[in-house]
């Protein structure tokens, strides 16, 4: 399998351009693709931007409405001021979380310039181009973590290709693994897989990221010095199937192209995943993740030949082709999943909220 052309052309993310050869391209690119003018992303960002700023200014208020409280005293000036307090506090929530994402949402705003780069390289690369925001395919796996959409997506017409996106997942399950907004490349692969994380020790850091965190009991120790550059987290009885799959060889060539990007298989998909985004306008990136595609390519087709050896007691194994019976769907989502539990992130945030509601139930009553 060849998932991308040898050598990746860059030419179109380098090339000098003119205002009047954008406006031709946005104009066709609109014409084509609607949703690339993102109109409700635009009053996302303006209501996520308005909510950054003011909050300051509310936490202000907030605090001179609390010292004045203080100063006036009286018999309730201790309910007064943890109703205030808790109030707060919630509003200092709500603002470093909608400030957060307004950041995230404001890099992905519609720039003519950065599609017309990418629409250019994705012609020259044999790939389509897709600048959403959209909805991702019904069969796609991540789509089972939460609302899924993507920006700037690029495939390859090919069964057995390749797809970048950046993309934001919304309402996302307790169960998901990945970050809320980033990137991916997902190449399929020939057979269902069990669920397998290379998780990379020097990608972005998340310390109180809200996604599902991974019991240390599923960790695996890798030979050599790899546990430096991952931490592999398989399911519980697939030890010997996840270094059947991650050989030395394979581990060495993701430690060389793959630094800072999460590994994981999902079925009959192979995802390697960044909390930045990995669609840009970026030619040194490109050459990176096309090195890392091509570095996989060969072993993915090796993969082919991993049999379940539960096959052997009878049970089925479930199939790439998204026609798994009953027992073999059970195998890909109980034992072939990785079992998942609450992140420090989301510990933090459910335990405020909890220990202001409660600060403000003993204010009532003290009142």
């Amino acid at each position: 399998m060849q998932a991308l052309r040898r050598p990746i052309d860059t030419t179109a993310l380098t090339a000098p351009v003119h205002r009047r050869e954008v406006r031709r391209s946005w104009r066709a690119l609109v014409a084509a693709h609607p949703e690339a003018r993102d109109l409700a992303g635009a009053f996302r960002r303006l209501v996520l931007g308005f909510a950054t700023f003011t909050a300051p200014i509310a936490l202000l208020a907030f605090a001179l409405i609390v010292w004045a409280t203080l100063d006036d005293g009286g018999p309730d000036v201790v309910q007064a001021v943890v109703v205030q307090s808790v109030l707060g506090g919630l509003l200092l929530l709500a603002g470093v979380v909608c400030g957060w994402a307004w950041l995230r949402l404001r890099r992905r705003r519609p720039r003519p310039r950065v599609h017309h780069r990418l629409m250019g390289f994705a012609a020259a690369n044999g790939l389509s181009y897709s600048p959403g925001p959209t909805s991702a395919a019904p069969g796609a796996p991540l789509r089972l973590r939460g609302a899924l959409n993507l920006y700037r997506v690029l495939r390859s017409p090919d069964a057995r290709g390749v797809e970048f996106a950046n993309y934001e997942l919304l309402n996302s399950t307790m169960s998901n693994t990945s970050p809320q907004f980033g990137g991916y490349c997902a190449l399929r692969l020939p057979v269902a897989l069990p669920n397998i994380l290379l998780r990379s020790l020097d990608g972005p850091r998340r310390p109180l990221h809200t996604s599902a965190a991974l019991p240390d009991s599923q960790v695996l120790s890798l030979e050599g010095d790899f546990d430096r550059y991952f931490r592999l987290y398989c399911p519980e009885g697939y030890e010997r199937d996840a270094l059947y799959l991650f050989t030395p060889d394979v581990m060495g060539r993701l430690v060389d192209h793959l630094r800072g990007l999460d590994v994981e298989i999902v079925d009959d998909w192979l995802y390697l995943i960044s909390a930045r985004d990995l669609v840009t306008d970026s030619a040194e990136r490109w050459q990176a993740l096309a090195a890392a595609v091509d570095a996989l390519d060969d072993r993915i087709d090796r993969w082919a030949r991993w049999r379940d050896d539960r096959a052997a007691r009878g049970e089925p194994v479930p199939r790439a082709d998204g026609s798994a019976d009953g027992s073999a769907r059970r195998l890909a989502t109980q034992r072939g999943t990785l079992r998942t539990t609450w992140s420090l992130g989301t510990i933090l945030i459910v335990g405020f909220v909890t220990l202001c509601f409660v600060g403000l139930l003993i204010a009532i009553n003290l009142g």
